[in-house]
């Protein structure tokens, strides 16, 4: 066969014409002019950077006509033999398929020979990690002291594996991955040479698509070339490589920003029955949401977002309405869903629910914002305790301390936030008679339970019998063991000095089996004008204009709203 493909076709011949590698092109050029050419080089990087290629490029410079030359001339036998593949003196040795000590025992044997026709028998040894270490020791010495005429070249995609002393003996230079518009660029001198109609946007897609390797791209585009021809559409394009729309990205977050999660869950749908991948859709919005960010704080987001300019712009005028810390929440609720998208049976599903999560957040209040708000209403406070309350704060009753419990999404996470009202007590306590003695007691259990834990476990199971200045009774059923337990004396003393720190006076304590006779029923049941006041007192709370700035402040909702002493 007489075809050529484009890879091969393409291939640089000169130190210039290697695509995203000067770091490396300039450095082995310097090193020819001034003499100063190593006698073994490593060549890391992934695949398709150019490793082969600039190995065969610096065999022709040393070996050319015109050379040593930091650009051969492509002209002369010696330049040509080495790019046809067929030179005598550059032997191309696949790491992988010669990995035993017999075969560096043969590549020492000719080591010794002097190069048939140029002026350095170089040796491009491909994948080099795959020799075996018994093969490394066996080349160590060869390679630390090699004949003049002799340069190593290695080429490698896993360098970690490749022992020490083999790495101390070599000049290594590291490959990168090439950007995105250097590909770009490249296939757009390719398709013009060639005489191939496609678009922009699709080439594009293959930069992208080949994630840094210049040789991939050239393949993806020869077999584009060979499905539809020498001119191909977007649509076509994206059939063959199986790659979602970038647009459909850009709606995504646009949806999610614009709290849409109905336009979401359609975007899903789509994607779902053109047979695109969800994995692969999940993994690409989280770049996009890392890029929309990148996009927003960066200087110059060019430097860090390798994608066109045009989409770069595009990031940058999506992220204007939206603030950091929104999107970053918004990056880290999506991020935080990977295992459960990757490894789900059904992905479509969780990704739905994901996107509906992100698109019901709420927006975030800056700090600043809401440090403003409750200076804002610590004033207000302090005005009504110094003026008397305004008209539109109802008066909380001077026996009562209201907590109240409000609750907000934030990322994953729940967060907690108490707010509480506390009015100022006189005579140095508050009224016995006047508290609502169910509260109390619930409340009396939770302290001593931070206290006392098995104590209040055991309370947990009496009753409150009477409370009132002096004197609290607790009582419990005759034939419960729990009588005896909470009436030892140990259990007795916490008990009383616990009652009285949190009624804050001196009360005595007294633990007693309960009779069955109406005196001795527990108040909560015997009060039954307990509960109106609490759902009194509740009402009042709700609608207490400083409650209603804290949840306004804080963005949360109402889940439990308690008396408690001070």
């Amino acid at each position: 066969m007489s075809y050529l493909v484009l890879a091969r076709k393409w291939r640089p011949q000169i130190f210039e014409e290697v695509i995203g590698q000067r770091h490396v092109t300039k450095t082995l050029q310097n090193a020819i002019i001034s003499d100063r050419v190593a006698h073994a080089f490593l060549f890391t990087g992934t695949r398709g950077v150019g490793k082969t290629s600039v190995a065969r490029i610096l065999s022709k410079a040393l070996n050319c006509h015109d050379g040593p030359t930091a650009r051969p001339c492509n002209h002369c036998r010696a330049c040509g033999d080495i790019s046809a593949g067929v030179s005598l003196d550059v032997l191309e040795i696949d790491g992988a398929s010669n990995t035993g000590v017999d075969d560096v025992r043969q590549l020492r044997e000719n080591v010794g020979y002097l190069p048939s026709k140029g002026r350095y028998k170089v040796f491009i040894i491909d994948e080099v990690h795959m020799l075996s270490n018994s093969a490394f020791n066996a080349l160590l010495k060869t390679l630390e002291e090699p004949p003049k005429h002799v340069v190593f070249i290695f080429a490698t995609t896993e360098p970690h594996k490749i022992p020490s002393t083999i790495l101390s003996r070599c000049q290594r230079y590291d490959f990168k991955r090439i950007p995105v518009r250097d590909i770009l660029a490249q296939l757009k001198r390719v398709v013009s040479e060639e005489n191939i109609q496609i678009s922009d946007e699709s080439l594009g897609l293959i930069a992208r698509k080949a994630e840094g390797s210049m040789r991939d791209a050239q393949s993806i585009l020869d077999q584009a070339i060979s499905f539809a021809g020498n001119s191909i559409s977007d649509d076509e394009m994206m059939e063959i490589l199986g790659i979602i729309d970038r647009n459909l990205f850009y709606k995504t977050s646009l949806s999610v920003i614009e709290r849409n999660p109905q336009r979401c869950l359609d975007i899903i749908e789509d994607i779902y029955n053109y047979g695109y991948d969800i994995k692969e859709f999940y993994k690409d919005l989280l770049e996009h949401f890392r890029n929309l960010i990148v996009a927003k704080v960066a200087e110059c987001p060019s430097k860090l977002i390798d994608l066109p300019e045009a989409d770069i712009e595009e990031l940058i005028g999506q992220g204007v309405s939206t603030g950091v810390d929104e999107m970053e929440r918004l990056f880290r609720i999506l991020a935080t869903s990977e295992e459960e998208i990757t490894k789900s049976t059904n992905p479509k599903l969780m990704m739905e629910m994901t996107l509906v999560r992100m698109a019901h957040t709420r927006p975030l209040r800056s700090v600043d914002d809401i440090l403003a708000k409750i200076s804002a209403l610590e004033a207000r406070l302090r005005d009504s305790q110094d003026n008397g309350a305004p008209a539109d704060i109802m008066p909380l009753e001077r026996s009562q301390s209201f907590s109240l419990h409000t609750s907000r999404a934030r990322s994953t996470e729940d967060e907690e936030i108490t707010v509480s009202y506390n009015n100022e007590y006189v005579d140095g306590g508050p009224d016995i008679k006047e508290l609502d003695t169910k509260g109390t007691w619930l409340n009396l259990i939770g302290y001593i339970k931070k206290k006392k834990p098995l104590l209040a476990s055991m309370l947990e199971l009496g009753h409150l019998l009477h409370l009132d200045d002096k004197k609290v009774e607790i009582g419990f059923q005759e034939s419960s063991v729990f009588l005896d337990s909470v009436n030892e004396k140990q259990n007795r003393k916490d008990l009383t000095e616990l009652c009285r720190d949190f009624l804050q006076r001196d009360v005595a304590v007294c633990v007693s089996p309960m009779v069955s006779n109406s005196d001795s029923a527990p108040i909560e049941d015997k009060e039954s004008n307990g509960y109106d006041r609490i759902r009194k007192l509740r009402h009042e709370a709700l609608n207490n204009s400083v409650i209603q700035d804290a949840i306004s402040i804080f963005g949360g909702n109402i889940t439990e709203i308690r008396t408690e002493h001070v």
